[in-house]
């Protein structure tokens, strides 16, 4: 909170549009941070790629790894166009620069699924320039025409005359020639590292097995001592006074460094600061929210609903009111989803360094150049001095798009004069979490005489998720895109259809988590579409396969689901549920299959079909999907946050649960590339699971669940039941 309230939005357009225009050329020529790291090891031929004398090629990753192998995938796109030699590259994380901003938004940030999606073309230009570069200085040494080259593995062959050379041989005369602005990509048929159903060894793996991997909270630089955090025990809160005497003497203590709404402790160790922090004696001032509670929340999304004001429409085709108003037939229902904290493995985490010569970071971030523009601003520093190191992720989910945690770290270095690593409790990491707001979608429905939906009209309010990580004001009264997402533009062929949205004002952190708008909104969308598919006495796959017939890509994930789980086929005792989803780019149908034992469910199988329009890695593109599955779960099953005087009441993975393998069931994927262009699949996974999970739990009891997670209904699996 820090530091995106002190950061104006006008500090960040700002910082947009000192590198607005960034054009592939710029790409493709080496970064000055970028060339003078590579100076040591051999010669940069564009900001992507850098080659050794002994050959050895190192790759930049623009993207930060927090499990979804991202290194791995991301390298071998740039490294198969390049014709490299994969045993001989090294990946690194790229530095913040402009050259390694998304190609659309002009902002360096990993989220969203979008790092193969959005930086494909462009990578592979990287790689095929550099490669023909290569090629080029080759045919001056061997004097023969380009054309007669081919480069392969590493090195550039002559096959009339048999003669090779090797990369390291010809890089430096390489970064001498013109970079083709239009080099020549391969055909899909001559991939050789990525797709055609290959996978290669995750390059991030070994070290986390064996235990060498730095993630944030491994970091260990000369000098550094620690910082323990508390915030205000209300959201909002401030300092009112900090009694420093309270403390003073304490073992190891450097520093009291009061921080607006929360105060921190540093100290040569991590438990004397932990230690001191509960002995000092800190007034509050309660949050502009005051001790609200969840109902006074559930007051403010019904006044919310009851309310003209406040709505935009955020999509309407037809005239769905209209048609609602004469229809003969309405089913209509209210679909909740609830609070929910990112709560990663590895709470929050930073090592910062303030000097007089600049700022160094070294942390878990997703948002590179978020945290270099709120640490310039916070510090006053120009943003070229400060350098941000990445390190591994243990989670992030989104929250670590934001640099509040970051920006605590810098001023408890400035304070200290030494490098601080600040560390926040779990208690803190889900306390004073960046919440996804709780969802509440009111549809209604109308069935045309052929049972299917002749109009559909969805009213949803909740606060923003975007307006903390957009770089434009996003306000009251308008539509935030991500809030709305699933609901609109999906690929249902229904006539008349409208989206309304209210966003929510609360006295509450709110932004991105995994899934965005998608996974609520799926939950309400495909909630409803099973609803109506039992009202109109039909199978809610069939009805799904006439919603989609037209779109012959989503039919046949629908198709391919459904053979897979043996759809209509089930053991006896058992029963299916389906849901279906258009999500960052890929369409995904899911399909769950459990019974019932004893009043409580067995989740047996949870089969997901995917089209990402190109699978460029199988193995880790089901490891993204299952991942996904078991994630999403949490929160069909498990997992909320609830408000009690101000704060929230769950502090830890005792009252936050996640599932564990007794609830995880057998996990069936498949992959279809139907799609004309490449989708995501990091947030992919987890999209379908809570709506399938309940539309079975309807095939299975009779009772339809409107509301997440499904432990607060009294819908329990047999593990959760005996835990609960």
């Amino acid at each position: 909170m820090l530091a995106e309230s002190q950061l104006s939005r006008r500090d960040v357009i700002n910082g947009l549009a000192a590198g607005a225009v960034v054009l592939v050329a710029g790409r493709l020529a080496p970064t000055q941070v970028f060339a003078q790291a590579a100076a040591a090891a051999g010669t940069a031929l564009n900001a992507w790629v850098a080659i050794a004398p002994d050959g050895i090629v190192t790759l930049q990753c623009a993207h930060s790894e927090m499990g979804q192998g991202i290194m791995t995938t991301f390298a071998a796109i740039i490294a198969d166009e390049l014709e490299a030699d994969w045993s001989k590259c090294e990946v690194v994380f790229s530095p913040v620069a402009p050259a390694y901003r998304h190609p659309v938004y002009n902002w360096q940030f990993t989220g969203n699924a979008e790092s193969i999606r959005s930086y494909h073309a462009l990578i592979r230009k990287m790689g095929a320039a550099a490669r023909e570069m290569l090629i080029a200085a080759a045919a001056d040494r061997m004097r023969v025409p380009p054309s007669d080259l081919a480069a392969r593995e590493g090195s550039v062959r002559h096959p009339g005359s048999g003669r090779t050379l090797g990369y390291g041989e010809l890089a430096a005369a390489a970064a001498g020639k013109p970079v083709p602005a239009e080099p020549r990509v391969k055909p899909e048929s001559e991939w050789r590292l990525v797709g055609g159903g290959r996978s290669l060894p995750r390059r991030d793996i070994p070290a986390k097995v064996e235990g060498s991997a730095i993630f944030g909270i491994d970091v260990k630089v000369p000098g550094m001592v620690y910082a323990a955090i508390a915030s205000a025990p209300t959201l909002g809160g401030k300092i009112a006074n900090v009694d420093r005497a309270s403390v003073a003497g304490t073992a190891g203590v450097l520093a009291v460094v009061p921080l607006d709404y929360a105060v921190a402790v540093v100290a040569e160790h991590y438990w004397q600061a932990r230690l001191a922090l509960e002995k000092l004696k800190v007034t509050w001032q309660p949050g502009p929210g005051g001790s609200f509670d969840d109902a006074n929340l559930a007051a403010m999304y019904a006044a919310a609903f009851a309310s003209d004001a406040g709505w935009a429409t955020a999509e309407a085709h037809g005239d769905a009111p209209v048609t609602l108003s004469s229809a003969q037939r309405v089913i209509e229902a209210e679909y909740r989803s609830p609070w929910l904290s990112h709560a990663p493995m590895e709470p929050m985490n930073a090592t910062v360094s303030v000097t007089s010569d600049g700022v160094t970071v070294w942390a878990p971030t997703q948002g590179m150049q978020m945290t270099q523009i709120v640490l310039a601003k916070v510090l006053n520093v120009a943003p070229e001095k400060i350098t941000v190191h990445r390190t591994f992720l243990g989670g992030g989910f989104g929250r670590r798009l934001l640099a509040d945690f970051v920006a605590q770290a810098a001023l408890c270095s400035k304070a200290a004069g030494r490098p601080v690593k600040l560390i926040w409790s779990r208690e803190e990491d889900i306390g004073r979490d960046w919440y996804r707001p709780a969802f509440l979608d009111h549809a209604r429905a109308a069935l045309g005489p052929d049972g299917l939906p002749a109009a559909i009209h969805h009213r949803l309010v909740a606060p923003s998720i975007l307006a903390p990580v957009s770089p434009v004001p996003v306000e009251p009264g308008t539509v935030d895109g991500l809030a709305v997402e699933s609901l609109v533009e999906h690929p249902y062929k229904i006539a008349n259809r409208r989206t309304d949205y209210h966003m929510l004002q609360v006295p509450i952190p709110t932004m991105v988590l995994r899934t965005t708008g998608h996974g609520p909104n799926n939950f309400a969308l495909e909630s409803l579409i099973d609803e109506l598919a039992h009202a109109a006495g039909q199978d809610p796959y069939q009805y799904r396969r006439r919603l989609l017939a037209e779109n012959a890509a989503a039919l046949a994930v629908v198709d391919r689901a459904a053979a897979l789980a043996g759809w209509g086929k089930a053991e006896a005792g058992r029963v299916h549920g389906m849901a279906f989803a258009d999500c960052f780019g890929s369409y995904l149908c899911q399909v769950a299959e459990l019974s019932v034992i004893d009043g409580a469910i067995k989740l047996h199988k949870m089969v997901s079909v995917c089209d990402p329009g190109r699978v460029l890695d199988r193995v880790n593109a089901t490891s993204l999907i299952e991942g996904g599955v078991v994630w999403g779960l949490s929160a069909a099953l498990y997992s909320a946050v609830t408000f009690a005087n101000g704060h929230v009441r769950e502090r830890n993975f005792d009252g936050f649960r996640v599932v564990t393998l007794p609830d995880t069931p057998e996990l069936v994927t498949d992959f279809l590339q139907n799609r004309p262009a490449i989708g995501g699949l990091g947030e992919v996974g987890p999209v379908c699971v809570p709506a399938a999970l309940a539309n079975a739990v309807f095939a299975a009891t009779g009772r339809r669940v409107r509301s997440l997670p499904l432990a607060r209904e009294g819908v329990f699996t047999i593990y959760g039941k005996t835990f609960s």
